[in-house]
């Protein structure tokens, strides 16, 4: 059976950060299905990682499975709706945050690229550069 590992899992388990694993992901070299990775498309990946790992696994599931029939079947379906989405969630925020920062220092970069390029021009280059400049740090303070 081919397990869904959560992405700490995977990064666990490959000896890797989850980063490392999200960044795979994103590069097309490791295929995630709903911020979930397959044991088999770990193992490709990363042939390393035990094949004893998944009776591990299979040993874990059983055990969950077990302790989950000792509870009210409706609550744990809520519950794992619930916690799958706050999962998908927390996957999404870490991206979105991500993207953010590499955004930000897109922009600081342009900045300090404009600062530059303002030296070698004449006065009304330097003035509609500047301009440019005092508009960026307005429209970035105005998000802070």
């Amino acid at each position: 059976m081919d397990h869904l590992l959560s992405l700490s899992t995977a990064a666990k388990l490959a000896g890797v950060s989850r980063r490392t694993i999200q960044s795979r992901i994103q590069a097309g070299e490791l295929e995630a299905f709903e911020g979930n990775v397959r044991m088999s498309a770990l193992t490709r990946v990363y042939p390393e990682v035990d094949n004893q790992t998944d009776q591990v696994l299979e040993r874990m599931n059983r055990f969950q499975d077990n302790a989950i029939n000792k509870i009210n079947p409706d609550e744990i379906s809520d519950e794992r709706v619930l916690a799958n989405q706050v999962h998908r969630l927390q996957i999404e925020l870490t991206d979105a945050c991500l993207q953010l920062d590499a955004y930000k220092a897109l922009t600081m970069e342009l900045q300090d690229r404009l600062v530059v390029m303002k030296d070698g021009c004449d006065r009304r280059e330097k003035q509609m550069i500047q301009a440019l400049l005092h508009w960026m740090s307005v429209r970035i303070k105005q998000q802070v």
